[in-house]
């Protein structure tokens, strides 16, 4: 017999203009996480507008450290409200869960990170600005260590929100070069779950859903930003993307991502770089085991990422960098295949090429 551990949001509001449908926030005062950089938009000042009363705080840019998450719960405890939005990316809506789940304990993040048997006593509503993480669908929220560098997790069913907001109006802004890393990255999360050794047949149903959606959808929202049933697709499938590594894992490609993000290459653009070259390098016939393979890896090559030149990565950080991507044992343990040091590296020079 086999056992799957359902766990989804319970409410999901999508659709143009959705975010104005949100009435939790109306009812009591919010504490409204977001970032610097989302702070200064238009798009912001709206939905601040819409989800007042707040107390808003802004986290730094970049991938969250524990130490931020921290300063973030902190400030939290001293507000006294009862309701927890995430409005902004994935490192935003992890923090936002975090949050929520130890703002009513005495406990510190670093110390909850492997607890999985946390509880939640106030409401969480993450709305997510970019098609691509899908935190907001998943019980992982992902930090950096502080002291090592190394990216650690704090997993538990209680970072499940209570309502998501999948609203279209809040991703037109996005710089095409954003929209295309992290639409990658959603499909890095549909493609690794559904390969993973821990795959079901319900996980493939929201797995190749998000596939199919992906592969018609984000060259659309390059093309015509305007287009917002496109972004609209492509919150659904980042959606779709998170809820299939919530029963499945993601594998390879992230775990060999985290090597580059330790040397500041945005996670998105990682796995973006890697996709195709992990899928060559450790499957067989990739063509054979993955919908739509071949064509999802020629979108891949004509979207706007960013090249690894841009980074303070070197063909010489290649053995490291191999060697620390075996640390991440729980992601490659997913891989259908044993991924070696010397493969690793092999791929990591490749880049270079």
């Amino acid at each position: 017999m086999s056992l799957i551990h359902n766990g989804i949001p319970s409410w999901v509001h999508y659709g143009v203009n959705a975010l104005k449908e949100l009435s939790a926030s109306g009812e009591k005062k919010a504490f409204l996480i977001s970032d610097e950089n989302l702070s200064r938009t238009e798009m912001f000042q709206t939905a601040l507008t819409i989800l007042a009363p707040a107390e808003v705080y802004l986290l730094p840019m970049g991938e969250p450290k524990i130490s931020d998450a921290q300063r973030a719960l902190d400030a939290f405890r001293k507000c006294g409200v009862e309701c927890v939005i995430g409005l902004g990316g994935g490192s935003v809506l992890d923090v936002a869960k975090t949050v929520a789940v130890l703002g009513k304990s005495d406990s510190t993040v670093k110390e909850s990170i492997g607890n999985q048997l946390l509880t939640r006593q106030v409401e969480l509503v993450l709305v997510p600005t970019t098609a691509g993480t899908g935190s907001e669908a998943t019980r992982n929220c992902l930090f950096i260590d502080d002291q090592t560098g190394v990216k650690c997790a704090l997993i538990a069913d209680a970072c499940l929100p209570d309502s998501v907001v999948l609203d279209p109006v809040l991703t037109r802004s996005l710089p095409p070069a954003i929209a295309a890393f992290t639409g990658v990255d959603a499909l890095c999360h549909c493609v690794e779950s559904y390969i993973s050794r821990n795959h079901s047949p319900i996980s493939r149903i929201w797995s190749l859903a998000g596939i199919e959606r992906i592969r018609e959808w984000l060259p659309q929202t390059i093309d015509r930003r305007e287009d917002d049933e496109a972004r609209q697709q492509m919150l659904f499938a980042s959606f779709f993307g998170g809820v299939a590594l919530a029963y499945a894992g993601t594998t390879a490609v992230h775990a060999l991502a985290y090597s580059l993000g330790k040397r500041g290459v945005p996670h998105g653009v990682a796995n973006s770089l890697l996709f195709e070259p992990v899928m060559r390098a450790t499957l067989k016939k990739p063509e054979e085991q993955i919908p739509y393979f071949s064509e999802l890896c020629v979108m891949i090559h004509r979207l706007p990422i960013p090249t690894l030149d841009r980074y303070a990565v070197r063909l010489e950080d290649a053995p490291a960098m191999a060697a620390e991507a075996m640390n991440q044992t729980r992601l490659l343990r997913n891989h259908p295949v044993e991924v070696q040091e010397e493969m690793a590296r092999e791929i990591f020079e490749g880049l270079f090429q």
